[in-house]
């Protein structure tokens, strides 16, 4: 639960390299607004009249789709309107985004953030169009290019078009064409963009476009489709701005995507450009591609790794790789990936050195080494380039063999450290870490873990805290390890260490340290192995005989590929018998921690190598389904039933380290209930969360909602990383009240769960409207095929309210919709109670998640209920049942 691995990976993201940029604008000192530090600014010196602006001269066409506007301390001298406009030129400028200049949602005041679709461009202006009686002040000015797909070779199709207007043009990448229906908004009207092939899909922005920047949608939905006839929704919204972002619940495959114009509006529906985004890695589409020998270069780019390029001869230095990525962009990780279980596996490099160029003629080397099996992982610091070249430097009687090639600006552990090392050296880029934990975890949280009733930390520490990157070992990697470890022991609390992060990365994922591809670097190198079996044998020696040390967690969520086989599996279990015979040389007595990640199967038995005194670990989540009640309460279910019979066989004790149920109370209390029941260890993740509550993500953190910003990796300057971490103390986060109180009831060992339904006989129902036909009694009738329904989209002040009948004692309540309104739940509420129906109590608030919501608050005493639905939607709100109980979880 604490944290002590250095930056954590959400602490910090990496922006376009501004390198040779330069600043002009409408007085002041624009260069400001490039320099890293948050304590200098560009401002107008004068009340916002409109016309303002700052430009940015990239320097070469580049890749951007969002601007990050940072105040700094000027929070109040925000813009009060502004528009973004972009040029090849300097003289010809397109519109891209327009937005009012309130803060962004999940932020703080200061930060001004707008996406848009891409565009390659050289010069961004910004534009401030309102009036204010404040300065408009700007401290940093930052773009990115999120990976997004390119829409080109790809088709659209519409319901109705306008004359003069065809689908394709709101895909051709130019924001001054557009599609549009020629006439008023109507519910049912539709446009299809067919992806070419099955995509996940993870967010979509749409722009109305500079010229039609109110025929946005009056309301929509979003649906995708693998074959074009059957579709799922999979989200939807109001249209505010000429700007429409939605960000999916959860990266969803398809071919088909498309919007739905749901509500009714006089002006037309017009889109100019579209935007998708599918993974983290860059789209190739245009790219060029030429290889030495020459031939076949286009196999490494068509996302088929069962096709690929290859030399066809023994690997010899000066084979080459080189793509015209089609314009700059900034990264910092290049894959090489194979097939797997096919001769290809051994065709990875011997040798390479990879090199970056503006120009296709002056290069530079940005990185050299050696590949690994099947898939090589090259990492380095974020650099920038339109060319980059691949080059194969060693010998082997090999063929060199590539079957996808991919690119990408990686927001992990280890590109964070290899970027503070070369911008500010290991000295510094050590302080700026020491501020971090200094910061992150402290005497009182550790007096929060104890107060919670925790026996147990789980500490998740980095390889990189104990070795610096190149393998040597840090001058003092031990002191924090060794103070947490203190004053855990003083609070009564064990530590099991956990290597959270291994040298090249354990799985594909950035929670591993190291984005990457499977197997990531750390199973095909021997060197990273090393490195690793020295640092057991080091912790094992300096930790052997501690009492408060509960044990050795030797790889945090191994995993070599996403479909494991008994190869995959053979393989990581010798390393993990390599890492316990280091431990055991040392150390004969700790508990050592083996991650039986996806399941039982991925791991020997302990008898295939004669392991003694282990643990067996799992981390059952099921995120993709994370709003589906149903979904999270089954795979507990399933859970419950398995452990009892792994206790026994094979027979060794059990530790469930990470889970996330999301809101729902009622299933994290039956699973912590249940293994208690068996006597199986369990350890919420995480003490801290950054992210928002409201998202759902974040409610798995004791605390959570740090709205502040994070550093900009490649461009603030040393001072500014220190203080924007330095406001990530806990005091700077929201307790999750719910969630401490859920885990603080049974941490003490309670082994039931005690929650008995109120009965609604007697009760009456009300709401503030209900929908033609309808009625309120039907939400508590007993039956969930029945609902009570607004019969209108969602707004805020909407309630409904049941009279108990008498007072109760109350700690929780549930709504659930009929199975087909699973989108009719409140996008987000208030449950106030009261004794007699006119003075109120609010005992809890929150968004709306999924289709069936728990909500508990303190047992308290009540007559009546009444839930405000506090959000906006499209959708009605309807409730198939409520359910009350007489005390949470």
């Amino acid at each position: 639960m604490a944290d002590v691995r250095g930056l954590d990976v959400t602490l910090g993201e990496f922006a376009l390299d501004r390198t040779g940029w330069s600043a002009t604008g409408s007085g002041g000192t624009p260069a400001a607004v490039l320099d890293g530090d948050i304590d200098t600014r560009w401002t107008t010196g004068a009340p916002q009249v409109g016309g303002e602006y700052v430009q940015v001269d990239l320097g070469a066409p580049t890749l951007v789709n969002r601007i990050t506007l940072d105040a700094g301390a000027s929070s109040a001298d925000r813009p009060s309107a502004y528009e973004v406009l972009v040029s090849s030129d300097g003289t010809t400028w397109a519109s891209v985004a327009a937005a009012p200049g309130t803060p962004s949602t999940g932020t703080t005041a200061e930060i001004t953030t707008t996406r848009f679709a891409p565009q390659v461009t050289r010069y961004v202006r910004v534009t401030q169009r309102g009036t204010a009686g404040s300065w408009w002040s700007l401290a940093e000015l930052n773009l990115f290019s999120d990976p997004v797909l390119n829409n080109n070779g790809r088709t659209a199709t519409a319901s109705v078009t306008g004359g003069g207007t065809t689908a394709a043009a709101a895909i051709d990448g130019q924001v001054t064409t557009g599609w549009t229906t020629g006439g008023s908004q109507v519910a049912g009207q539709t446009f299809t963009l067919d992806l070419g092939a099955n995509t996940e899909v993870s967010k979509v922005l749409v722009d109305s476009g500079a010229a039609y920047p109110n025929d946005y949608p009056a309301t929509y939905e979003i649906a995708g489709s693998t074959d074009g006839s059957t579709w799922t929704k999979v989200g939807g919204g109001i249209g505010t701005n000429r700007i429409l972002t939605a960000d999916l619940w959860t990266s969803t495959w398809m071919r088909y995507l498309r919007l739905t114009q749901t509500g009714v509006k006089s002006n037309w529906w017009s889109i100019s450009e579209i935007a998708v985004t599918s993974g983290s890695a860059f789209d190739r589409a245009g790219w060029a591609v030429t290889t030495t020998p020459a031939g076949g270069g286009a196999a490494m780019t068509d996302g088929n790794l069962s096709t690929r390029w290859t030399t066809s001869a023994p690997q010899a230095a000066g084979q080459q790789v080189q793509v015209d990525l089609g314009a700059r962009l900034t990264f910092n990780n290049v894959t090489l990936d194979t097939e797997k279980n096919t001769s290809s596996e051994s065709d990875y490099p011997r040798g390479y050195a990879v090199a970056v160029s503006d120009n296709g003629t002056s290069w530079t080397t940005v990185a050299t080494g050696t590949g690994t099996t099947k898939a090589t992982n090259i990492s380095f610091a974020a650099t920038r380039g339109r060319y980059l070249r691949i080059t194969q430097t060693g010998t082997s009687g090999s063929w060199w063999s590539v079957g996808e090639l991919n690119v990408s600006l990686a927001n992990d552990d280890y590109s964070l450290r290899l970027a503070l090392d070369k911008r500010f050296g290991k000295a510094t880029a050590q302080s700026i870490i020491d501020t971090h934990e200094d910061t992150w975890i402290t005497e009182a949280d550790l007096d929060n873990i104890a107060a919670i009733g925790l026996n147990t930390i789980r500490l998740p520490i980095g390889w990189n805290e104990l070795l610096e990157l190149d393998g040597t070992w840090k001058a003092d990697p031990w002191g924090r390890i060794d103070w947490l470890v203190q004053q855990a022991g003083q609070r009564g609390i064990y530590v099991l260490l956990d290597l959270h992060t291994v040298p090249g990365g354990g799985c594909p994922w950035g929670g591993c340290g190291r984005m990457g591809p499977n197997p990531n670097g750390f199973w095909g190198s021997s060197t990273y192995q090393d490195w690793t079996v020295a640092m057991w044998s080091a912790i094992a020696a300096r930790y052997e005989g501690n009492p408060t040390v509960a044990g050795y967690d030797l790889i945090n969520e191994p995993l070599i590929d996403y479909g494991e086989d008994g190869d995959d599996v053979a393989q990581k279990s010798a390393v993990y018998d390599r890492l316990y015979d280091a431990v055991r040389a040392v150390d004969p007595d700790h508990l050592i921690v083996f991650g039986a990640f996806f399941g039982w199967d991925k791991v020997a038995m302990p008898s295939t190598y004669g392991w003694t005194n282990v643990m067996y670990q799992l981390h059952p989540y099921d995120m993709p389904n994370g709003q589906d009640w149903d979904a999270q309460n089954s795979v507990v279910s399933t859970q419950l039933a398995d452990v009892v019979g792994r206790l026994s066989n094979p027979g060794v004790p059990v530790l469930y380290g990470e889970y996330s149920w999301y809101y729902f109370d009622d299933i994290w209390a039956r699973f912590m209930a249940g293994l208690n029941a068996v006597d199986v260890s369990w350890t919420n993740w995480a003490y801290k969360v950054r992210g928002p509550q409201d998202g759902g993500g974040g409610y798995w953190g004791f605390y959570n909602t740090n709205l502040n910003p994070v550093p900009i990796i490649n461009s603030d300057d040393a001072d500014t990383f220190r203080s924007r971490l330095a406001k990530f103390g806990t005091s700077g986060f929201s307790a999750n009240t719910r969630m401490i109180a859920t885990a603080q009831h049974y941490a003490g060992g309670l082994d039931t769960v005690t929650r008995t339904p109120i009965s609604t006989a007697g009760w009456t129902a009300s709401a503030s409207v209900t929908e033609a036909g309808g009625s309120a009694a039907a939400a508590v009738d007993g039956s969930t095929s029945t609902r009570w329904a607004t019969g209108t989209s969602q707004a805020p002040g909407q309630w409904y309210q049941v009279d108990m009948g008498s007072v109760r004692q109350i700690g929780s309540i549930t709504l659930q919709t009929r199975s087909n309104d699973r989108w009719d739940y409140p996008r987000s509420f208030e449950v106030r109670l009261s004794s007699n129906g006119s003075t109120w109590t609010t005992v809890a608030t929150g968004p709306g998640f999924g289709w069936k919501r728990p909500i508990s608050f303190t047992t308290t005493t009540a007559r009546y209920v009444r839930i405000v639905q506090t959000g906006a939607a499209p959708e009605w709100w309807s409730i198939g049942e409520l359910t009350a109980y007489t005390t949470a979880p």
